[in-house]
């Protein structure tokens, strides 16, 4: 088996949802409009460190459900699994995830989207108004081609949100584990490292993409990088910048496609698919200047693709 292969096998849920998104779906991110138009204007998104979320309890949550599931039965079961792939593969990956724990929390930079429906396109969605973008909000709906590509050029990741508790999570994780011993036989052609790479890869997914069920609403995927362990890209910038009074380091994801590195779909003119300006006290300036952002951002047809939201939303 290839290493593509084990991934597919692996992480055959992830790449149903991901297939899914790519046959019809789009991504939207919901942001302050001074953060859109920094997007627009300088063609790179900002990944914030982990450590530094709304709400840091997620990350704990989902480390706290990895560590459940590795010491129920069914984690019990793949141990048993991946020593017989390959002696000793048990102690070795146990090894490799536990010395990146601290990583996963000071080392990895992140930022949110979330899936976004055809009824979404006029009013976007209110409870996401509400939570993010302050008195100002925009939100720039995404077209999927670059996060169904499969390059690694960039070494900056996306996956799903998965919403569950810890005892849904190591419900889950058992229905995992006995598909993947349904495949034991295809799994010895593999590499034992590669097998040992693609779980780190998906023990960190569930990591970082594991929250609270009580968000589910928000349906959210994440794109993220560790330098630590991805190194970096001509895509990739760490900096230092100061938010909301905080200076902090973060990378910088620049917007561009490299044919021949087989990326492709993350320019602004092919990525943003419309531009829907929040509920706020200025609506027709935002709409102004995002407009203008997007012309400098070589974004055609602008005056189809920028949309104002008529919830009649109170400002705080």
């Amino acid at each position: 088996m290839n290493d593509q292969e084990v991934l597919d096998l692996f992480a055959s849920d992830e790449m149903a949802r991901r297939s899914r998104l790519g046959v019809n779906g789009r991504l939207v991110h919901y942001t302050s409009a001074e953060s859109a138009y920094k997007i627009l204007v300088s063609r790179t998104v900002w990944l914030r460190s982990a450590s530094l979320m709304n709400d840091f309890s997620e990350i704990s949550h989902g480390i706290d459900c990895i560590h459940g599931a590795w010491l129920s039965p069914a984690g019990a079961r793949l141990q048993s699994l991946l020593n017989r792939l390959r002696d000793g593969l048990r102690d070795d990956f146990a090894k490799l995830f536990d010395g990146h724990a601290n990583g996963l929390r000071n080392d990895t930079y992140l930022m949110s989207l979330s899936e976004h429906d055809d009824t979404e396109d006029e009013l976007g969605r209110l409870s996401m108004w509400r939570a993010y973008g302050g008195n100002a909000g925009v939100a720039l709906v995404l077209n999927v081609t670059a996060f169904a590509s499969t390059t690694d050029a960039i070494k900056a990741y996306s996956a799903p949100v998965v919403y569950a508790d810890r005892k849904a999570f190591i419900s889950w994780f058992e229905d995992w584990v006995e598909r993947l011993l349904i495949c034991e036989d295809r799994l010895k052609l593999a590499n034992p490292e590669t097998v040992q790479n693609v779980l780190f890869y998906l023990f960190r997914n569930f990591a970082m993409c594991t929250k609270h069920p009580g968000f589910a609403e928000e349906r959210e995927w994440r794109i993220f990088h560790s330098p630590l362990h991805e190194g970096t890209s001509p895509w990739l910038e760490s900096s230092i910048e100061v938010l909301q009074g905080t200076p902090q380091q973060l990378i910088k994801l620049r917007l561009f496609d490299n044919d021949e590195a087989g990326v492709s779909g993350v320019a602004p003119r092919t990525l943003v698919e419309r531009v829907i300006i929040g509920p706020c006290e200025h609506p027709l300036q935002i709409k102004a200047a995002i407009a203008d952002a997007l012309v400098h951002a070589d974004v055609e047809d602008v005056d189809n693709k920028v949309w104002m939201s008529l919830i009649p939303l109170r400002q705080s």
